[in-house]
């Protein structure tokens, strides 16, 4: 029976049992906006900074199931072990070509923690195997247990109904940075295509892209 990709976590939080859900019937009950930075060297782009930004409900599960009033360095070793390292089956619901190539992560560096004001938030490191000239990448959990995307910007007050003012725009998430006086990729994003689940709706899904600079 497939379960949720926090599986460690599921364990301690009944309230997440809801991810032992048949796939036909899942739904998100927990929410990720992600901000990315592509990094470069003088050989091309060499690795991809993320930040997960949780929703309030599971940023509490997280504060009540481990007892954590704030991040110190054995928190950040305990939920790395019990709420993330799971993902390495899911390679981290990134999904990531370089030069044309598909590439699946199964580790990553740099793992940190923090509470930014009330929400939960991760940062980590994917290292690519070699420099690339072109990178594109997007990111989603392909049952539905997690709504990851951008941070999306908020309706538009002057517009009349919520559904016909909701922007569907994500708020800056890209950033770009280098190493060794290398010249930092350019990046864009677009919309790709939905994806949707029978019970809950279409989700959106962008695609980034970006060029290591000559």
């Amino acid at each position: 029976m497939p379960k949720c990709p926090f599986v460690k976590l599921l364990i301690i939080s009944p309230l997440l049992l809801l991810g032992f859900m048949h796939p036909a019937l899942a739904h998100p009950h927990v929410w990720v906006d992600y901000y990315v930075d592509a990094v470069s060297s003088k050989e091309g782009i060499t690795k991809l900074k993320f930040r997960w930004h949780f929703d309030d409900m599971f940023t509490s599960m997280v504060e009540e199931d481990f007892n954590i009033k704030s991040i110190t360095p054995k928190n950040v070793n305990t939920l790395r072990d019990s709420a993330f390292s799971n993902l390495k089956n899911y390679h981290y619901y990134t999904y990531i070509k370089f030069d044309g190539k598909e590439f699946e992560p199964k580790e990553i560096s740099d793992f940190g923690a923090l509470l930014k004001g009330k929400n939960l938030e991760y940062t980590f490191t994917i290292i690519l195997p070699h420099p690339a000239k072109e990178v594109e990448l997007s990111l989603y959990d392909p049952e539905f247990y997690v709504d990851i995307g951008p941070p999306m910007l908020g309706a538009e007050s002057d517009s009349v109904g919520i559904m016909s003012s909701a922007t569907m725009k994500p708020k800056p998430f890209i950033t770009t940075s280098s190493s060794d006086g290398a010249k930092a990729p350019t990046c864009e994003y677009h919309a790709g295509q939905p994806r949707v689940s029978q019970t809950w709706g279409a989700f959106a899904v962008y695609v980034v892209n970006c060029h290591a600079s000559t």
